[in-house]
């Protein structure tokens, strides 16, 4: 399992990080109060060291019991402050990063609707799968969290070395001493833990991707008894994810050890050289004890530091993938003068077209022929012979580096690509279903198609043979991937649905191959409706279906070989003749 193909290559953090910073600008009101909560945290933090150096020195070392009580409701008073603020802040970052996570989930749905059939053919549905989910959340957990935190503890150190050099220059110079320590540690701790971040990531990507593959693939897996292997394989992504897993928790185990040693090799100088300075009389001892909890608090957020570090590097290396998706620019997009398709009356041609999904290796060569508006055109031929590969181009789903493919004497690639492809219907072997009811899955989610044009279509398909056994009729729910109707029913609902758009050319790619005999019947009915004034072209298992078709081609690896009616084929005694008879002596067989 691969990341997804892109035109770049891979970011650095200076790249990343201001184009996610990029989408806080959408959320300006939410990230203003966000700063001023986080402003007024720090400062709250570090009135407590204040009110104790006032107390130590005011009425502790006086004696004066009385005067305890001010500094006491003082005490309560920033604590319950401290804590609304600090609520506050929460509540106002969770809701910024949720508004920034939904801003960028959004985007990379919609680029990914946007991208062209190869560059699902390169990338995993698990793979892509993970960036639309856990790589987001990733980032969405930086902003909710990690990004108010981590600018909130960089705030609140600069403002603790300034209160420390206020308090005492000498004792703050000798706290210094220890933070070239801290940068080399967190320098290392930084650039180890973005390398695993980075292969958990890719595990995680791996791991979803097989899980997906192997869910979709359970009925093969158990037909031929290979549980056990899927088993093994999906043991060793686990263990190699938990690997990956372990080597940021050792990041860890080392950072926060070293960064404790740190701390309290400062609270010692403090104690040795403050002590003397107390003796002297240069300092006093609530100034001291304010000192020592301003250490504290400047520790504090360096330990937090490391976890708002961990989701920083977290949200880059998912940020990385995330603009690598964002920056793969669709194969096919619409021309600077593209043209409106929706008058389209459906005459197809192919002129000289080569083709291949991978480099070197050609699935059409030189294929040329024309389908008037209104015919019936009839593909037929070997497996792998490029059948499939010209109903993919009429619908732009890739363009042609050699040749034109055309619909009324116009270049595809000169067509608006929805308009063109709002003016093909296309039926599958396998056909897709919705979870939904029955009616969303033939309007496809369009309530511009009336509830009557629908009920229209189930009939003339015969579909209604599939909807009146249904509890509620149309209404009723469809499971993931239409689980609950056969493979017959599927194709006939997938029948309905081409006709209620109203196509000018309707594609049927073996769409009958899995259907019964009777089923069969019925639908050959249906097509004879809805080929009237439509140009349908047939990609044809059972060529006894195809006899009353204007012009039947025989492909063979990827060139048209042989052309013409059932009758004109038949008297050539050529490849389609062999295949003709074939096919009818094993039916003979089989009946």
């Amino acid at each position: 399992m691969t990341a997804p193909e892109t035109n770049g290559g891979r970011m650095s953090a200076w790249r990343t990080l201001p184009r996610l910073l990029a989408y806080v600008g959408r959320h300006r009101r939410l990230i203003v109060w966000s700063v001023v909560t986080m402003i007024l945290a720090a400062g709250v933090d570090l009135l407590l060291p204040e009110v104790v150096k006032r107390t130590v020195d005011g009425p502790i070392r006086g004696g004066d019991a009385e005067g305890l009580w001010p500094y006491g409701i003082a005490f309560v008073v920033v604590l319950a402050l401290g804590m609304v603020i600090r609520a506050a802040r929460e509540v106002v970052s969770v809701a910024a990063g949720r508004m920034i996570g939904m801003s960028l989930r959004m985007e990379v749905f919609e680029h990914i609707q946007r991208m062209s059939l190869r560059f699902f053919d390169k990338n995993p549905v698990g793979v892509l799968a993970t960036r639309v989910t856990s790589d987001v959340e990733a980032v969405e957990e930086f902003f909710s969290s990690g990004v108010a935190a981590f600018f909130h503890d960089i705030l609140k150190l600069a403002l603790i070395l300034v209160v420390l050099f206020a308090v005492n220059a000498e004792l703050a110079l000798v706290v210094m001493s220890v933070v070239p320590l801290l940068v080399i540690v967190t320098w290392l701790f930084m650039r180890r833990s973005r390398r695993d971040f980075a292969r958990v990531r890719e595990e995680t990507a791996s791991t979803n991707g097989f899980t997906t593959e192997a869910i979709s693939g359970i009925r093969v897996t158990r037909l031929f008894g290979r549980e056990p292997r899927a088993n093994d394989r999906y043991g060793s992504r686990t263990h190699a994810l938990m690997d990956a897993h372990l080597a940021t928790v050792k990041n860890f185990s080392f950072f926060f050890p070293t960064v404790n040693v740190l701390s309290s090799l400062s609270v010692a100088l403090v104690i040795q050289f403050g002590a003397s300075q107390i003796v002297g009389g240069g300092f006093t001892y609530g100034e001291f004890f304010q000192f020592w909890l301003l250490i504290d608090l400047f520790f504090q957020p360096i330990r937090t530091l490391s976890d708002n570090l961990n989701m920083m590097l977290r949200a880059n290396v998912s940020a990385e993938r995330l603009f690598q998706v964002l920056d793969t620019r669709p194969e096919i997009e619409d021309g600077a003068q593209a043209k409106d398709a929706s008058g389209a009356k459906g005459q197809v041609a192919f002129d000289d077209v080569h083709f291949a999904y991978n480099e070197n290796e050609p699935v059409l060569r030189g294929v040329s022929f024309a389908a008037e508006a209104g015919t019936t055109l009839a593909l037929v031929g070997p497996t792998g012979a490029g059948k499939t590969s010209v109903l993919n181009l009429i619908s732009r789903f890739y363009d042609v580096p050699q040749g034109s493919v055309k619909v009324d004497g116009r270049d595809v690639r000169a067509y608006d690509v929805r308009s063109l492809r709002a003016r093909i219907a296309v039926v599958l072997q396998d056909v897709f279903l919705f979870r939904g009811s029955v009616l969303e899955n033939i309007r496809l989610f369009d309530p511009g198609i009336r509830r009557a044009d629908v009920e229209q279509a189930v009939r003339a398909v015969h579909a209604d043979r599939v909807v009146d056994r249904l509890p509620e009729g149309l209404d009723s729910m469809v499971e993931e991937r239409g689980a609950n109707l056969s493979v017959g029913e599927r194709q006939l609902i997938a029948f309905a649905r081409a006709l209620v758009h109203d196509p000018a050319v309707l594609v049927l790619d073996e769409a009958t191959s899995s259907i019964d005999t009777a089923t069969e019947r019925l639908i050959q009915d249906a097509l004879e409706t809805m080929r009237k004034g439509r140009t349908t072209i047939v990609v044809a298992h059972r060529l006894s279906t195809i006899k009353s078709a204007d012009q039947i081609l025989v492909l063979r690896r990827g060139r048209v070989e042989e052309a013409g009616t059932h009758k004109e084929l038949l008297e050539k005694g050529g490849l389609y003749r062999r295949l003709y008879e074939l096919q009818a002596r094993s039916e003979h067989a089989a009946g």
